[in-house]
């Protein structure tokens, strides 16, 4: 950090000046400019350390399609979402990152071995009407205003530092579900008994089965609207 190097030698400069320097007007002229330089030194490395002077904050955004929790072959999306804490609006959520993966991963966990890096990350969820789930992550980084500043006060490890991160994922409201992990289990539990049922009352009302069978193949979206709307139904789920 040069600004440092600078302040030791103003403050070296200075003490020569006035403690050394036998002519008045030559004292008081390099002690006091010496004197001067330190004091700037001094401010500008406060204002550094307190305010981040000398960089300034980027902000990106990334956005990525994502892909159900749930079983593959449903014509319908499952988000999985488990709140971390009470009433924080901060979520860790499971989804398929590819729809050709085998398991869904959990995301947005906090890192609890880089704990100050984890409280800067948060992750929510809205309902929009769309058709596709994605994922938008927006972030704030700190990063040199210019090579004068870098070389003026880096230490190393400034550049892009993480100011903030927030991703939003936005969940198709009428064919994805948004479920805890409990809501998950129970419907895991009692989607199988549910679909026999259907199955039967189909199978008595041949109409109304060719009717859905045509609809899963001409609107593929209407048809996981209606089971979306049927399974909200065996969950209580109200939103």
């Amino acid at each position: 950090m040069l600004i440092i190097l600078l302040v030791i030698i103003f403050m070296i400069g200075t003490f020569f000046g006035f403690m050394f320097i036998q002519n008045r007007l030559a004292r008081w002229l390099v002690g006091g400019v010496c004197f001067l330089l330190l004091a700037g030194s001094v401010a500008m490395l406060t204002l550094h350390i307190k305010d981040n002077w000398g960089m300034k904050k980027v902000n990106t955004a990334t956005s990525r399609r994502i892909y159900t929790a749930g079983e593959k072959s449903a014509p319908y999306g499952v988000l999985i979402k488990a709140e971390i804490g009470k009433d924080t609006n901060n979520y860790v959520f499971v989804y398929r990152h590819d729809k050709t993966s085998d398991k869904p991963e959990a995301n947005f966990k906090p890192d609890e071995k880089h704990i100050v890096e984890a409280i800067k990350k948060t992750a929510t969820y809205e309902l929009v009407d769309e058709n596709k789930a994605m994922v938008t992550t927006y972030t704030t980084r700190r990063v040199w205003a210019s090579n004068f500043y870098k070389l003026l006060f880096s230490v190393g490890g400034e550049q892009n530092e993480l100011v903030r991160e927030h991703s939003v994922v936005s969940v198709p409201k009428n064919t994805w579900l948004v479920l805890t992990q409990d809501q998950a289990q129970k419907l895991k539990q009692e989607a199988p008994a549910m679909q026999k049922q259907m199955t039967e009352a189909l199978k008595a009302n041949p109409q109304k089965a060719a009717e859905l069978t045509g609809l899963q193949t001409s609107n593929p979206a209407a048809y996981a609207a209606l089971q979306v709307k049927q399974m909200k139904q065996l969950l209580g789920i109200t939103e």
